[in-house]
Parts: C-alpha cells; sequence; structure tokens
C-alpha cells in the first residue's frame, strides 16, 4: 500500500505497554499519522523533547499530564496535548487536588478508555470522553474449555491487595479442588490457599487464557482491561467487579462465589460453553482496525482546532495552585492580548522548566509567596524582570520577620496588587503601596438558588495544616456547644476536628467543587487570625447562604470573638426553627456583578500591561502594514 510522504507526527508517552500498543497500532493502520513511543528514563525524556519539537501532537498515556518539560514545550509551539485516563491515574489525581487545578489549567484534550472512568472524572471537574483504545485481535477458531474447570487471576506485587489478594484466597478455599492460577510479577505468597498457583510473569497469555474456564477479577477500582477483553474475545467467561457487556458483574465477594458455583456446576454437567456473546462483543467494538480509526479522528480533530494565533504578551504565573489555574484558565477566555504560562517548583525539572519560561515571559506574575524559589527568584533578578506580586491573606504576615523581602516588594520594578481594602492597609504600613485586584472565584452560574436545608447545617473550613490558625479549636467548642440542639456541621478542607459522639458532623476532607455541599449549608464560618478575601465566602455568598466571618465584608456578619460567633449562630438557627432563615439573593447578585471573573481578570491584567513595555498587538500591526 503506498502512503504519503508527509505524515502527522506525534510524541507518545506514558504508562510503557499500552504507549507502545497504541503507537503500534495506529502506526500500521495509519495513513496520516505516524505515532512514536518514549519511556521515562531521563534519555527516553531527552530524545521525547527533541521529537516533540516537530510534533504536530503528544499523547500522554495516563493523566494527568507528561512531565513539566513536554507540557511547556507543547504550549511555547502550540502544540495540541491529548491524555488518555486509563484507571489507577484517576486516583493518584483524586491525591493532589491542587496540581490538578493547575493541570486544568492547560487545556488539554481528555479522553478515557473505560467509560465508567468519564464520571469519575467529572467528578474532578474534567470533561472527558470515551474512546476506547485497548484493542484485541479476533480469534478465528475459539478452543474449546478445558476439561478441568479452573480460574485464571491478576495479582501482581507490589500492589496484591489493590488487585483483590483477600477476596481471591477467600474464594478460592470455597472451592478447595479447583485450581486458581495467579499471573503477574512476584513470588508465591505462603498464605495462600493450596490450590492458588503463582505462575508470575506470563509472555504467552493467549495459551494461558485458553487453559481457562474463568476470569476472576475483582480490583480496588480498574480501567477497561485488556485482559478481560482477551478473555472475552477467546470465549473465557469472566466474573469483574465492572459492569460491562459479556462478563458476570459482582459486587460482593459472595456474588463471586455465586456464580463461580453455577458455572462449576454447568461444567460438571457438560453444559458449560465459551462466552459467544463475549466473543460477539469484543469482534464487534474492539478490533485493531475500527480502534485506530477512532484514535486517527481524535488526532486529525485536534490538530484541525489547533490554533495558530500567538498572542501578544506572556505572563510567567506562579504561586498558590487554586488561584494560578483560575486566572490562567481566565486569561485564556477573557485576555486575548496575553499568554499565560504556569510555572511550578516541585522538583528540579519544573524549576529548570520554568526559568525557560521566564526566560521568554514579560512579566513574573506570582499569587502568595514571592519567593517560591530561590533560584528562579535569582534567575529573574538577573533578568530584571518585571514583577507583579498579588498578596493574598497570611502570606503578608511574613513581611514583619524578613526586611529583606520588604526591601524586594518596594523595588521599581515590581508592582504589587491585594484582593481587598484592609490588606491594602496592612501593606501600607510595611510601606508597600498596592493596587485593589480581587482573584477571580469560581462562581457557579446560579439562576435558582437552592432553598435552605430542611436541617440546620453550619460549614467550616478547616484545611490539614496550621488547624488552629483556621480555628480548630473555636469550631471544637462550637461543635460540643451545639452537640445536642439538632445542628449538623460539615468540615471541608482535609483537617481533622474532634467531635463528640453525639454531634451530627459531616468530615468530607478535601473536595475540588463545593457546590453541593454550599447547597446543604444554611451558614458557612469563617473565623481565622489573618484573613484575605476568602474564596469560599464568596462562593458560599454567591449560592445566597450566610456568612459569619471574622472580617468586615458586604452581606456577611462580623464575628470578632467566640461567644458573638455563637450568639449569631443561635439567632439564625432561631429563625430556622421559625420558619424565618431566607437564602440571600442580594448576595448573590452582589457578588456576582462585583466578583465576575472577566471583570477580575482584566483588573490583574492592568497590573501586567503597567509592568511591561508598550507591545505591539496583531491588530497594531495590522493596521500599520496598510
Amino acid at each position: 500500500m503506498m502512503r504519503s510522504s508527509r505524515r502527522h507526527r506525534a510524541v507518545v508517552v506514558g504508562f510503557e505497554y499500552y504507549g507502545r500498543f497504541l503507537a503500534k497500532l495506529v502506526n500500521e493502520r495509519s495513513e496520516k499519522w505516524r505515532l512514536s513511543f518514549f519511556g521515562s528514563s531521563r534519555i527516553e525524556t531527552v530524545k521525547a523533547l527533541i521529537a516533540a519539537s516537530n510534533a504536530d501532537a503528544i499523547v500522554s498515556f495516563g493523566g494527568p499530564s507528561p512531565n513539566v518539560a513536554l507540557v511547556e514545550l507543547a504550549r511555547s509551539r502550540n502544540i495540541p496535548v491529548i491524555v488518555i485516563w486509563a484507571g489507577s491515574d484517576v486516583i493518584a489525581a483524586r491525591s493532589e487536588p491542587h496540581l490538578l487545578e493547575v493541570i486544568k489549567a492547560y487545556g488539554f484534550t481528555h479522553i478515557s478508555d473505560g467509560p465508567w472512568l468519564v464520571d469519575e472524572l467529572r467528578d474532578l471537574d474534567i470533561d472527558a470522553r470515551y474512546v476506547p483504545v485497548t484493542a484485541v485481535q479476533p480469534v478465528d477458531a475459539i478452543a474449546p474449555l478445558p476439561e478441568q474447570f479452573s480460574v485464571l487471576t491478576y495479582l501482581p506485587e507490589p500492589r496484591r491487595a489493590f488487585y483483590g489478594e483477600k477476596f481471591v484466597y477467600s474464594i478460592a478455599r470455597r472451592f478447595p479442588d479447583v485450581p486458581f492460577r495467579v499471573v503477574g510479577a512476584g513470588e508465591p505468597n505462603m498464605a495462600a490457599p493450596p490450590n492458588v498457583q503463582f505462575l508470575g510473569y506470563v509472555h504467552d497469555m493467549k495459551h494461558r487464557l485458553d487453559d481457562t474456564t474463568v476470569l476472576l477479577r475483582l480490583p480496588e477500582h480498574d480501567g477497561k482491561s485488556m485482559l478481560v477483553l482477551e478473555a472475552l474475545a477467546r470465549g473465557r467467561h469472566v466474573v469483574w467487579n465492572y459492569d460491562f457487556p459479556g462478563v458476570h458483574y459482582v459486587q460482593r465477594e459472595a456474588d463471586a462465589v455465586a456464580v463461580l458455583q453455577h458455572l462449576r456446576e454447568l461444567h460438571d454437567r457438560g453444559e458449560l460453553r465459551p462466552n459467544a456473546g463475549g466473543v460477539a462483543y469484543t469482534r464487534e467494538n474492539f478490533t485493531r482496525e475500527k480502534l485506530a480509526e477512532g484514535f486517527e479522528r481524535i488526532l486529525d480533530a485536534v490538530q484541525a482546532e489547533r490554533n495558530v494565533h500567538k498572542r501578544a504578551r506572556t505572563v510567567a504565573i506562579s504561586g498558590l495552585s487554586l488561584f494560578v489555574a483560575q486566572v490562567a484558565r481566565g486569561v485564556q477566555e477573557y485576555e486575548p492580548a496575553w499568554n499565560a504560562r504556569v510555572m511550578r517548583t516541585s522538583g528540579r525539572l519544573e524549576v529548570v522548566t520554568s526559568m525557560l519560561t521566564l526566560m521568554k515571559a514579560d512579566v513574573w506574575y506570582s499569587i502568595g509567596a514571592p519567593i517560591s524559589d530561590r533560584w528562579l527568584h535569582l534567575f529573574s533578578r538577573i533578568l530584571r524582570k518585571p514583577r507583579v506580586i498579588h498578596w493574598v491573606g497570611s502570606e503578608i504576615t511574613t513581611l514583619g520577620k524578613s526586611p529583606r523581602l520588604r526591601w524586594f516588594s518596594t523595588r521599581p520594578n515590581v508592582h504589587n496588587l491585594a484582593e481587598v481594602d484592609w490588606t491594602i492597609e496592612e501593606l501600607r504600613r510595611f510601606g508597600i503601596d498596592a493596587k485593589l485586584a480581587p482573584l477571580p472565584p469560581r462562581l457557579p452560574a446560579v439562576d435558582d438558588l437552592a432553598p435552605m436545608p430542611d436541617v440546620f447545617t453550619v460549614l467550616l473550613y478547616l484545611p490539614k495544616t496550621r488547624g488552629e490558625f483556621y480555628g480548630r479549636r473555636e469550631y471544637e467548642r462550637l461543635i460540643r456547644a451545639f452537640a445536642k440542639r439538632g445542628v449538623r456541621f460539615i468540615i471541608v478542607g482535609g483537617g481533622e476536628c474532634y467531635a463528640p459522639p453525639d454531634a451530627d458532623v459531616v468530615q468530607l476532607g478535601w473536595r475540588v467543587k463545593l457546590d453541593d455541599v454550599y447547597r446543604k449549608s444554611s451558614v458557612l464560618v469563617r473565623f481565622t487570625r489573618h484573613d484575605g478575601l476568602s474564596i469560599m465566602a464568596l462562593e458560599a455568598l454567591t449560592h445566597g447562604r450566610h456568612v459569619l466571618w471574622s472580617q468586615d465584608f458586604p452581606f456577611a456578619t462580623q464575628v470578632s470573638s467566640y461567644d458573638e460567633m455563637v450568639a449569631k449562630i443561635d439567632r439564625l438557627l432561631g429563625l430556622h426553627q421559625n420558619g424565618e432563615l431566607h437564602v440571600r439573593q442580594d448576595a448573590a447578585r452582589y457578588v456576582m456583578e462585583t466578583y465576575g471573573t472577566k471583570r477580575c481578570i482584566a483588573r490583574i491584567a492592568e497590573s501586567w500591561n503597567a509592568a511591561t513595555p508598550a507591545v505591539p498587538t496583531h491588530r497594531n500591526l495590522a493596521m500599520e502594514s496598510t
């Protein structure tokens, strides 16, 4: 077959087995695309960067992102990035919500190889679509089921517990005369029942599947397993704790035992046949040709949408990740003259990449701590890079202990911003002149505000660190005071708070989005030693909720002591019990009008414009050329 001389090129990184599989799958079928996989070693990373410099797309098999060097190269050259979520990566992303917020600001194209992962990603505020990319080769002649009833399972070290080891051993004890064969790296477990055989890493899995009656798979979490697809394609029965065509879906250990018992009885009577439904479903939906064509369409789509317009100026953004992500997304949507580049400094590669980003940027804009990394700070001084520092909350307290930071913050090429009036006054006492520019909160599109909940509910924020600063002692006293009065408390942020057994307390930990939490709440209480403009306070007001805050703010009730906080909550509880506690429509309108993303981003961008020399826009260049 003749192939075109010029094919688009894509760099593939991530999970090695699946990444190589995808590259081979597309290359053997596509006349338009050539995919090259690169591993995770340093040498392979360098090779990937070299190849990506002339690539038309970057594909990361496994979320949430390729490494930061590839990301920045992609952003500098306007190369689209596709992230394929596979399963375990979703769990990993949940454990790093702040990093996830930054990555979402990059604007990747997200797809998922498992249909249920789309819903899980939606809970993380990631819009993904289901695109199958794991294919199986159709089998011409299905081998008959083996004469001996047997079970195959996958339990690799060091994650045997994750893949359901204890359930497999427990089930195996229920069938002592049935061989349970374990594949996957690792030594035999001496605690396993005697009918459990450990085969280690198996190269010829097709032969092993043909010698199996049932594949048993009971992990804590899963993507669309290649092993499941291969078992179905070869006519084997599959017992899986995920609902999927052609498998026996089980939710509990007892369900798995019941299904295996039924299959065993059919086998003993000579009535068990190969899984024809599984064979038909995989042949119809997971052929190599069909999946290669489907992924090629994704590649074509991101290439067609590739925006060739280059923005006039670049701002390098660093600091508190949630705010960084929100600003970066706002710039992308509302400030066409500016290109936002996020800098990260948690590792050596990230620092070096951030230096390269800073070198090309027109201005460095930091949110929170002005000196997040001393090497990056020193590099910016050498470059004489204009700075815009956005001061938030408790970061200001560091000024009293650092004359060097006070000196730096008043340099001629440093512009200072603050979110709210009282922060400006604090900075002025340190000799720093700051302009007002609120950070954009994540305001929902609220049309009809949810009514107040039936149970009077107090929402508290308590992070994992600095609990005393954020009011832990007062909150614990508050919970004890209202434990027997029918008041429910919801605690978010990941911090721990003691509650007596008779208290109605729900501890949700860290949550990416709080819209549903606000709807279940009557009042947000925020009692901090020091505070900037609280995003949670703005969000609660936007949902029409009452707010008790240690700061004086429109439509919030200021509380300066624990006793005052108790009195205010007691008053709101009384209104609730009398049916007189209403949603704050006026507060919601005020916040939406005053703190909309477009308005906030415009004020922040004004500081970037003031900090940098004028740069001709594309429109001005076009006018000059005429």
